[in-house]
């Protein structure tokens, strides 16, 4: 049994290597985010997406492989919000890309070591229902935009492994959407799924308001706003949950 949970955490750190460092270039593309000679923001949505929510997620899986559900289920979000990108992209790349990304997350996810995502129950917690809800319609606006960018051709320089970069920046945004709709109702993944939710929209900010005009940016105002939204998911995911009070019920008197 040893030797298979050993196998399953080294076959999880090299999935989670090959989208942190090569080919899938996570960690690669987001330290070119402070260098004028790439387009930063689009260098950002990208190594978010496969820094944050892909490669991290199989980090998490390699490091705990028996507690990694929340990790699993955001993989499974992860994985979705690629397809549909591809899809509204119209981008045949990024669907071969998506289909290497499902084929590695069910290779996880039969393993049968990490628990597959079943909450013992859902639980919405409504201040971050509201929340996620309110940027909704900005973010998968967002995400339209870029898929949109994508399949009409416009031109970038930004083509990783064959993919366009505005394909997976959509993915990003509709990530953005999935990832912390999940939070908001499953208590036990809500720490892991709105962290990664948290650093994502925050950065993808920062880098927006630091570069005005970019490719794939927004103006200082949604910039700000991004960030100021990370930062309530953050307070929101980690603020304390009162415990359910426990009813002390006296015991029997003896009779004896």
């Amino acid at each position: 049994m040893r030797g298979r949970v050993l196998v399953v955490r080294l076959v999880a750190l090299l999935l989670a290597l090959s989208w942190l460092v090569f080919p899938g270039f996570g960690l690669i593309d987001l330290s070119v985010t402070w260098d004028p000679g790439w387009d930063v923001v689009l260098e950002a949505g990208w190594g978010l997406f496969f820094t944050i929510f892909v490669g991290t997620s199989f980090v998490a899986v390699a490091v705990v492989p028996r507690r990694a559900e929340a990790a699993l289920a955001q993989l499974g979000c992860a994985t979705l919000a690629l397809v549909v990108a591809a899809a509204l992209s119209a981008d045949v790349p990024a669907l071969v890309l998506t289909a290497v990304l499902a084929v590695q997350v069910a290779l996880v996810a039969r393993t049968g070591l990490t628990p597959l995502p079943r909450p013992v129950r859902w639980e919405w917690d409504a201040p971050l229902t509201a929340v996620t809800a309110v940027a909704a319609p900005a973010w998968l606006a967002y995400g339209w935009q870029m898929a949109g960018a994508d399949r009409r051709g416009v031109p970038t320089d930004e083509i990783t492994v064959g993919v366009n970069h505005y394909a997976v920046q959509a993915a990003t945004a509709f990530a953005l959407v999935l990832v912390p709709a999940l939070a908001s109702c499953w208590p036990r993944g809500r720490r892991f799924t709105g962290t990664s939710t948290a650093l994502v929209a925050a950065y993808l900010g920062l880098i927006a308001y630091a570069w005005p005009g970019e490719e794939g940016g927004f103006g200082a105002a949604w910039s700000l706003a991004a960030m100021t939204w990370a930062l309530v998911v953050a307070v929101l995911t980690w603020r304390p949950t009162p415990r359910p009070r426990v009813k002390l019920v006296p015991a029997p008197a003896d009779t004896s």
